[in-house]
């Protein structure tokens, strides 16, 4: 695996002598992986008994690390984002990123080990129902799972991630309880998703190898996934990244099974999408009922050898768990997924009709839950963790066309040393941008760290950026919030805008920003990019992850404190010069740190924390001090005044 690797270039463009390109970037970390790290802190695990047969996971209905009821590590990243058509929704992707969400240390241009994603142990030498015996060679034990390399396929500008290259490779061991040892039963080395589409018709391989070793048939078998990554020399700051993904998807392991791929299993293949015609997530003073699809995507798929009955249904839920719409598809037949590829096309179930309105909403945040589910006729299937997939429909006080995980990084360059990027929203009505979110992946070194921009909004001149409505007096620089995904960019001053508006930035540097960048959602024909006088449309399938952010709650806004929060007060408030903190003694105070936020939500001053804090240096106004631990918990949100 090759998670650092170069950029992808995917398109230049020649203006007035120039050269311009937006580039692709992979990513150097993982931030979903990395918060989990920070929120589930290694813990010793409670000793437990060995599994029994059957040992069966597709990562189907979970996220993040996996489940530690069959897994013994955390350094795969379970996830329903990397995967082209896995056999059921949700894989495990093997890289070169820990599982603090960072790169493996000692990667360089030569093979080293990266992930493993190691089972618990596993009875394997009885069975225990429907009465207790010894398994024997002769009882069929099939160990079976599918794979494919990262990377995507097709067009350069629709690929996810970086495929494993030649020298990279992925492995499963068996562990030989008698010599104690790991013995390597199956590898292979890296490839493109291209080559074995060309191949076999299908996204991913299926392997299937028979266990009939005594040394395997213990009471304490294991087998683990481990994958051997590398790097490309690269100097260019913001182009080293995250590369060499393998998913693995429908781990299997019982007795009386054959080598064929025969399930019956009929299941999700991709996760829920939004309900709404553009966005993952809008204001709600913005919606409008006509904002809302005609009908939703399902991708079914029936692994068993024959055509089977499905029955399918969706129902709508408001924050009060109660169900406001539905639909019920009914029965169809389902095709066999082999040998020719094929998905459920009957357009009650994989394009069910979105004949409900949302009721009207009152309040400023609004969630509402899409369940889909789909079953074998009546009875249900042997794997029904599968049969749902969930979309939450998020209305607040922010436009997202992204879904918040990126798989790629964007960035522009050009030999000026200037360009712009520009992202368009339509509004309903008319409302009061207060500021931007960003999401900056972090790069080798934080190579992109200090690229200066200035935020900018544009308006609309016939389908391109037109006129300036807002730039910045200072520059900005991309930030990494260790706390949260986005980093909140306010304006200087609040802007009423209206109808369609382009937000983005001014670029001073020749370098590569790595803005994140979302595959799951295709909105190039709103990503615009600027250098030596004109504005070229991005051909980039995928979404930017900026968010225009509207209203005076999205500057002053900050992350609520944890449950378990520390008492703190300060005095005098109002205050001059001085501000005393009064706190009881706490170890988690020990290393926190303080941030004065202004109602902008712009951070005035930043410390370690002590029992007296200077603030004569703040203008007069209202402000927030957060206090954060060590590990990123939000121990306290405080008010105060500056008076002069």
């Amino acid at each position: 695996m090759r998670k650092i690797a170069i950029g992808i270039t995917l398109l230049l463009t020649f203006v007035g002598g120039a050269v311009a390109q937006e580039v692709l970037l992979p990513l150097y970390g993982n931030s979903v992986v990395e918060r989990l790290a920070k929120r589930h802190r290694t813990r010793a695990k409670s000793v437990q008994q060995p599994l029994t047969l059957p040992f069966f996971d597709d990562f189907s209905n979970y996220s993040g690390y996996p489940d530690s009821n069959r897994w013994a590590d955390n350094q795969a990243f379970v996830n329903a984002d990397y995967a082209v058509f896995p056999p059921t929704v949700g894989v495990a992707t093997l890289d070169a990123i820990d599982a603090c969400g960072e790169l493996h240390r000692g990667i360089g241009l030569s093979p080293v080990p990266g992930d493993t994603l190691t089972s618990l142990p596993i009875r394997l030498d009885s069975l225990f129902s429907p009465y207790a015996r010894a398994l024997t060679a002769a009882d069929s034990i099939y160990f079976s799972f599918y794979f494919q390399p990262g990377g995507g396929y097709g067009n350069m500008w629709e690929r996810v991630g970086v495929a494993p290259e030649a020298g990279d490779s992925l492995i499963l061991e068996f562990f030989n309880s008698v010599s104690v040892s790991w013995d390597k039963v199956w590898s292979t080395d890296g490839f493109s998703l291209d080559s074995l589409h060309a191949s076999e018709g299908g996204f991913f391989r299926y392997v299937a190898i028979p266990i009939v070793q005594d040394v395997y048939l213990k009471s304490g078998f294991k087998f683990r996934f481990r994958n051997y990554v590398s790097i490309n020399n690269v100097t260019k700051p913001g182009l080293s990244g995250n590369c060499d993904m393998w998913n693995i998807d429908y781990v299997y392991l019982d007795y009386s099974r054959t080598h064929a791929p025969t399930f019956r299993d009929i299941a999700f293949v991709n996760k829920a999408t939004s309900m709404l015609k553009q966005y993952t997530a809008m204001p709600t003073r913005q919606f409008r009922n006509s904002c809302l699809k005609d009908s939703l995507q399902n991708t079914i798929t029936n692994l068993y050898s024959q055509q089977l009955v499905s029955r399918y249904e969706y129902k709508i839920y408001d924050g009060n768990n109660r169900v406001i719409g539905s639909y019920t598809g009914g029965s169809e037949n389902v095709p066999a997924y082999l040998p020719n590829h094929r998905y459920q096309t009957a357009a009650v179930h994989a394009r069910p009709p979105l004949n409900d309105t949302l009721p009207a909403m009152t309040n400023p945040r609004n969630v509402f839950r899409i369940v889909h589910v789909v079953t074998e006729g009546y009875t249900g299937d042997n794997h029904p963790q599968n049969d749902t997939v969930v979309f939450e429909q998020v209305f607040d006080n922010y436009f997202a066309y992204d879904d918040g995980v990126p798989e790629n990084g964007y960035g522009i360059t050009t030999n000026n040393s200037r360009c712009s990027l520009g992202y368009r929203f339509s509004l309903s009505a008319t409302d009061t941008l207060t500021a931007i979110d960003m999401y900056f992946n972090r790069t080798y070194n934080n190579g992109n760290s200090g690229i200066p921009f200035y935020i900018c909004v544009w308006s609309d001149n016939g389908g391109t950026p037109g006129s300036v409505l807002y730039k910045a007096a200072s520059y900005a620089f991309p930030r990494f919030d260790s706390l949260n995904q986005y980093c909140r960019y306010p304006l200087e001053r609040p802007l009423v805008v209206s109808g369609t508006i382009y937000i983005g930035f001014e670029q001073h540097s020749t370098n590569y920003i790595n803005l994140g960048f979302d595959r799951s959602n295709n909105t190039a024909n709103n990503i615009y990019y600027f250098t030596s006088g004109s504005w070229q449309q991005s051909y980039l399938s995928g979404s930017l992850m900026m968010r225009p952010y509207f209203g005076q709650q999205a500057v002053v806004g900050l992350q609520s404190a944890e449950k378990e929060s520390v008492a703190v007060k300060l005095r005098p408030n109002p205050c001059k010069n001085v501000l005393f903190l009064d706190y009881n003694d706490d170890a988690r105070l020990l290393s926190a740190e303080t941030a004065i936020y202004n109602m902008y939500g712009k951070c005035c001053k930043c410390q370690q924390i002590e029992k007296q804090m200077d603030v004569s240096d703040l203008p007069a106004g209202v402000y927030v001090m957060r206090i954060v631990s060590a590990n990123g918990q939000v121990l306290a949100n405080e008010k105060f005044i500056v008076t002069k």
